[in-house]
This record gives structure tokens, C-alpha cells and sequence, in this order.
């Protein structure tokens, strides 16, 4: 696999489609369930870069999967399931953030699922789709 044969569509994609989700769940957290604007993990800022960061992780190992295994699809949902559910151990983490109350932590921990169904999603969506 050569670098100049990745196709670099299918993580710009990816970043937009899953940030814009994952804005719309800290939009709803903060202007309609009014979570703690002094929980910093769900700030604006804070949700759209690791929601970014995650896509373009997720598509350099999915393509690093395409590469080395015979069934890298399989192998790439067993893994972002494992990636999910080690995020959520994380969570234990922002309890003891400035603000954190149970509302900020449930949308906290939606935004670990929204951010991996849409990267996953949209991701093996386009490996099967023309661009």
C-alpha cells in the first residue's frame, strides 16, 4: 500500500459527518438539558477534536486491517467494539471534573456512541460505496 493510492475522501467524511453528530448532542446538552458549562469534557471544543482525532484513527486502522488481514471488516468491529467500551472506563475519570453531574456524564457517555456508530458506520459505508 502506497500513500499516494489511499483515498483521503473517506476520512475527511468521516470527521465532518461524525463531528456534526456529535455537535448536535452537545447542542442538545447544553441548550436543552443545560449541563454545567464548567464540565470541560463536554465542551464544544473538547467533543469536536476527539471526535475528530477518533475518525482519523479509526480510518488509519481500518486501513492498516485492509493491509495485513484476510477479514479486516470483522476484525475492525470487533476492535472499535472493544475501542467503545474501553472509552467508557474513561469516564470514571470526569467524575471528579469541576461540574460533573449525572446529566453531564450520561451525555458524556452518549458521545462515546454517537462517535463510534457514526465513525464505524460511515466509515464501512464508503469502503463499499463509489465515490
Amino acid at each position: 500500500m502506497d500513500l499516494k493510492s489511499l483515498d483521503y475522501r473517506k476520512p475527511l467524511i468521516t470527521v465532518a459527518c461524525a463531528v456534526f453528530a456529535n455537535m448536535l448532542v452537545a447542542v442538545y446538552a447544553h441548550q436543552v438539558l443545560n449541563v454545567s458549562g464548567e464540565f470541560e469534557p463536554l465542551s464544544y471544543g473538547a467533543v469536536g477534536f476527539v471526535t475528530a482525532i477518533s475518525a482519523v484513527g479509526a480510518w488509519i486502522v481500518l486501513e492498516g486491517k485492509k493491509q495485513y488481514f484476510d477479514n479486516p471488516y470483522e476484525k475492525f468491529l470487533n476492535l472499535s467494539s472493544f475501542v467503545l467500551i474501553a472509552s467508557w472506563a474513561t469516564i470514571i475519570y470526569a467524575i471528579g471534573e469541576p461540574g460533573a453531574g449525572m446529566k453531564e456524564i450520561a451525555m458524556l457517555s452518549l458521545t462515546h456512541v454517537v462517535a463510534a456508530v457514526s465513525i464505524v458506520g460511515i466509515l464501512l459505508k464508503l469502503e463499499f460505496t463509489e465515490l
